[in-house]
């Protein structure tokens, strides 16, 4: 097998050094931290500083430095926050008659302040939002929108859609926000998610997204897009952007078998 090129291998022990908080030339590579100068890297590490810069930018663009122009380069180490894609299958759920959105609920379970800001609209259909919903184009859907935060850093936006007529009957077409989130919503009105198909993707951040959640030069963002449905009808489609240098979407395989199926 061939061997690794050294500037990932130092990459990864910059990475693992990082992540556990240890010391790198008498620095302690916590948040915040001014790592030691180029040179100083290539010395320790006997390497070149074009080796040195290689490494330096794939941690960058990972989101766990930040290079500061003349300035230096800084551990920039937001805390990950893992978002299980279970909590949403209607097969695992573990508390469908709950009074807290789920997201809400994740955040505050691993120690932190979620918080949001929300928006409400009525519009006609795109032809991508139609294709997904099975909805004619043109046709009115309720769009729910979040900017969501943890401990005030912004963390991710997400978009959900709804066919007009189901939004009415389930009281979603209202500008407030729902607590209990809409999945619980519908099911308390009759409209249950017996299915839910997942899409996972990633891309470059645009300019405006990197502006917005304040990102390091580099560093992607993830797609996650979820399609509901109940009794062979869609009932919603979500497309969330979630920066990569502090969201993690995990998947459990209850059964080695469910990956034939």
């Amino acid at each position: 097998m061939a061997q690794a090129p050294r500037y990932r291998e130092l990459a990864d022990e910059l990475r693992e050094a990082i992540l556990s908080g240890q010391a790198l030339l008498d620095v302690e590579l916590v948040d915040g931290a001014q790592l030691p100068t180029e040179p100083e890297l290539g010395t320790h590490f006997q390497v070149s500083r074009g080796t040195i810069r290689q490494a330096l930018r794939e941690l960058a663009a990972e989101g766990l430095l930040e290079t500061r122009g003349r300035n230096g380069t800084y551990v920039r180490r937001l805390p990950m926050l893992e978002y299980n894609a279970d909590s949403e299958d209607p097969h695992r759920r573990d508390d469908p008659h709950g009074t807290t959105d789920t997201w809400f609920s994740v955040v505050k379970q691993a120690g932190r302040e979620p918080s949001q800001d929300f928006r409400f609209r009525i519009v006609p259909a795109s032809a991508v939002v139609a294709s997904r919903l099975g909805v004619v184009a043109n046709d009115l859907v309720v769009v729910r929108e979040c900017q969501r935060y943890v401990n005030e850093v912004p963390w991710s936006e997400q978009v959900s859609y709804y066919p007009y007529a189901l939004a009415q009957k389930c009281a979603l077409d209202t500008p407030q926000d729902i607590p209990e989130g809409t999945v619980r919503r519908m099911a308390a009105r009759g409209v249950v998610e017996d299915r839910l198909d997942h899409e996972i993707s990633s891309r470059p951040a645009s300019d405006d997204e990197r502006r917005r959640f304040d990102l390091a030069p580099g560093v992607s963002v993830l797609i996650y897009q979820r399609t509901g449905q109940s009794l062979g009808m869609i009932v919603r489609y979500t497309r969330e952007v979630l920066p990569a240098d502090r969201n993690v979407i995990t998947h459990t395989t209850a059964n080695a078998a469910d990956w034939a199926t």
